[in-house]
């Protein structure tokens, strides 16, 4: 009996193409949008072990906002002048967000267990980015509040133009320190930004910058507006940056 050949007749091109963009998708690793990888943090770690020094944070909260009752409501000649106290708002809107962020950021990468906690499905740095978000939405609460107190006292502050810069300010703040966090990695350098933010605000409050002045009486609120959405944006694509980011070695 003569024996059978098989013929396995070969895929054309299209075939072949379309087997391959399935495999690659299929191993592809899927990667999970910003607020999905949150809500994934939140639903399977819980609140309780993503602010485990809950005991430290408040007592950090509470220090940040007498300190800032301090500068406010301090000693003063009078009754300050729009500008001036608008320039506070506007330097002091960001201290509650970068001293919660500084003690995680700093407490963090110095801890004993840094190896470890990075080796986790959920390592040090999605853990900080899970955080910040949480501390801006904390320090937007604090400070509306604050404003609020602040119109109640001063006849001469306008809310919604206090509360315009007071959020520009956060969120500007906010994207500079993740910026430098993440191309420096160093807290070094986030203290230089603390100190520089601070110093140059307060060199153009008592300079008596005129551009500065006209920019915190006159500029318009939806100036304020654009350049806040501007601020957010950038600052949650950096959160999202963030999450996804891998260090080579730790600096200090």
């Amino acid at each position: 009996m003569d024996k059978q050949k098989f013929f396995i007749p070969m895929p054309d091109d299209r075939t072949i193409e379309s087997e391959i963009n399935q495999i690659v998708s299929a191993a592809a690793e899927h990667k999970e949008s910003f607020l999905s990888h949150l809500k994934a943090m939140y639903r399977q770690v819980g609140l309780g072990p993503l602010f485990s020094d809950r005991s430290e944070l408040v007592f950090l909260l509470l220090a940040a906002i007498a300190l800032i009752s301090l500068v406010f409501w301090g000693p003063q000649p009078g009754q300050s002048q729009a500008h001036e106290m608008y320039s506070l708002i506007f330097t002091t809107s960001p201290i509650l967000f970068l001293v919660l962020s500084v003690y995680t950021y700093a407490n963090k990468i110095r801890n004993v267990t840094y190896e470890v906690e990075m080796a986790c499905k959920y390592n040090v740095y999605q853990v900080i980015a899970f955080r910040m978000l949480a501390f801006s939405v904390v320090s937007i609460l604090v400070n509306a509040v604050m404003i609020f107190l602040i119109v109640m006292t001063y006849e001469n502050i306008q809310f919604i133009r206090a509360f315009m810069i007071s959020v520009t300010a956060l969120f500007a703040y906010s994207l500079l320190f993740l910026y430098a966090m993440i191309k420096r990695r160093s807290a070094v350098v986030a203290a230089l930004l603390v100190a520089g933010w601070m110093a140059g605000n307060l060199a153009l409050r008592y300079t008596g910058s005129r551009l500065y002045i006209d920019m915190l009486l006159h500029l318009p609120t939806y100036v304020y507006g654009v350049v806040l959405l501007g601020t957010l944006y950038g600052y949650l694509k950096h959160l999202n940056k963030l999450i996804y980011y891998k260090p080579a070695e730790r600096n200090y």
